[in-house]
């Protein structure tokens, strides 16, 4: 397994390209076994391995999304705040999106997800995957819908135009949300 975790390094190393990317993803999927090797390339963190390996990831579990363990999100969510690239940021964000995250991880992503989206320095997709993902809670946990607008609206003033789209877009159904689960209260 090492030969080949190494060859696979190599061809990862060799090329930054979609065609590569999809030519990895496509030997990992007729040798699943390989997952582990790939993920553990993610969670190294070394540029530019790391970076290229989680693009393939991110294919690589959009056609076999099984691979993903609970042990992987855990370490996942573990690595977003020391990541040193914010691609691996923005990667590892939307590929959680696609996940139900376990309860006893729920709560770190939360708080991670609320820091990302306050900070002026998150980049664009990565606000936008962090809106996504506490959305997602909040229909989980509706006590969240009056803090995720607040959280939303107080990036809006300084906030590029697509994340003024996307968070138009969330506050209207969580608005749309917290008016329909008040009115029904008051019922």
């Amino acid at each position: 397994m090492k030969t080949l975790t190494k060859q696979l390094e190599q061809v990862i190393l060799s090329e930054m390209s979609k065609a590569n990317t999809l030519f990895v993803r496509d030997i990992i999927l007729k040798e699943p076994a390989l997952f582990n090797s790939l993920f553990k390339m993610v969670i190294r963190d070394s540029e530019p391995l790391s970076r290229r390996a989680i693009w393939i990831m991110d294919h690589l579990l959009e056609a076999k999304p099984e691979l993903l363990n609970d042990n992987h999100i855990k370490q996942l969510i573990d690595n977003i705040p020391n990541y040193s690239h914010q691609g691996m940021q923005r990667h590892s964000l939307r590929i959680l999106a696609h996940f139900k995250i376990p309860g006893s991880h729920a709560g770190k992503l939360l708080n991670i997800c609320f820091n990302l989206l306050q900070n002026p320095k998150t980049s664009i997709a990565s606000k936008a995957w962090c809106m996504d993902i506490l959305y997602t809670f909040s229909e989980q946990e509706p006590e969240l819908k009056p803090e995720l607008i607040s959280a939303i609206e107080m990036n809006l003033e300084l906030a590029s135009p697509g994340i003024k789209n996307k968070a138009g877009k969330i506050l209207k159904r969580l608005r749309k949300e917290v008016f329909r689960d008040s009115s029904i209260k008051k019922c």
